[in-house]
């Protein structure tokens, strides 16, 4: 999972602890210290919120990126409990990375076979 994350953020390192996720935000969103842990947080309730649908509900995640869309819907939604400065950049950045992640989905999604759709 967090692979898929460092995918839609444009590196092929992955974090290991949440030590290695701090260093790596740093690293890779500098200037935004201050939303790592919003990310984290929204990351592991959706990552939790699968979970719990495939083992209770019995149903398949589709795509690993599908985790981190949803994680963008909790960054947006908490962004309207912030003011001024950090709301705009917190739905900016929330932005980002859902455009992201939709890119990533239509790059890793199957090739359509073009014969049978003419």
């Amino acid at each position: 999972m967090w692979r898929t994350v460092g995918c839609v953020l444009g590196t092929d390192r992955c974090s290991n602890n949440i030590w290695q996720y701090f260093a790596w935000c740093y690293c890779f969103i500098p200037g935004g210290e201050r939303f790592y842990t919003f990310g984290l947080a929204a990351l592991c309730w959706e990552m939790w919120n699968c979970r719990n649908k495939r083992i209770f509900e019995f149903k398949k995640l589709k795509s690993p990126f599908d985790v981190v869309y949803s994680a963008c819907g909790y960054l947006s939604y908490w962004a309207g409990l912030l003011l001024g400065e950090d709301r705009e950049a917190m739905e900016c950045g929330s932005k980002m990375l859902r455009i992201n992640a939709l890119n990533m989905m239509r790059m890793c999604a199957a090739p359509r076979d073009t014969m049978q759709s003419r």
